[in-house]
């Protein structure tokens, strides 16, 4: 091996990315579905995509999900960050730009692994437009979440 190369390796990565690395498995999913017949739209959030089966069939059965092109999204999940730690920082709405009376929040993440934001298709547009900021967040704001986190629970 290069020599150069091995001592890369060797040496502790204080970059941003690098700083980042220990939390690589660490993401969050997000799933938008819409009903346009009664209104409403749901944003789901989940650590792992096995936990949208956990959501129950009676509130998802009338909704289809909106693809990413839809929503002029590249991707649908934020890299580094978990729901916990989203909703810790960004408050309940989970960054969504909206007043919390015009949102239902269902919080099943310690127990079934997913957060479900409803709201109004009258806010579409307020609603994609958040979700495509949290999806673009960039590493800097990453670490700053992940730190705010990590300064939280050593605090307690």
């Amino acid at each position: 091996m290069n020599k150069k190369l091995k001592n890369k390796l060797l040496n502790k990565d204080d970059t941003l990315f690098g700083l980042l690395l220990p939390y690589k498995q660490n993401n969050t999913y997000i799933r938008v579905l819409i009903n346009e017949d009664e209104g409403d739209i749901i944003v789901s959030l989940t650590e792992n995509p096995k936990f949208w089966d956990n959501i129950p069939s009676e509130i998802t059965s009338s909704f289809r999900s909106m693809k990413r092109l839809e929503i002029a999204a590249e991707k649908m999940f934020i890299k580094y960050i978990l729901p916990e730690q989203l909703i810790k920082t960004a408050g309940a709405a989970a960054g969504i730009n909206l007043s919390m009376d015009k949102l239902k929040i269902e919080n099943m993440l310690n127990e079934k692994g997913y957060y479900l934001i409803k709201t109004s298709t009258r806010y579409l547009n307020r609603v994609l437009s958040s979700i495509k900021k949290l999806l673009n967040l960039s590493a800097s704001k990453k670490f700053e979440i992940i730190e705010k986190c990590i300064s939280k629970e050593q605090g307690q």
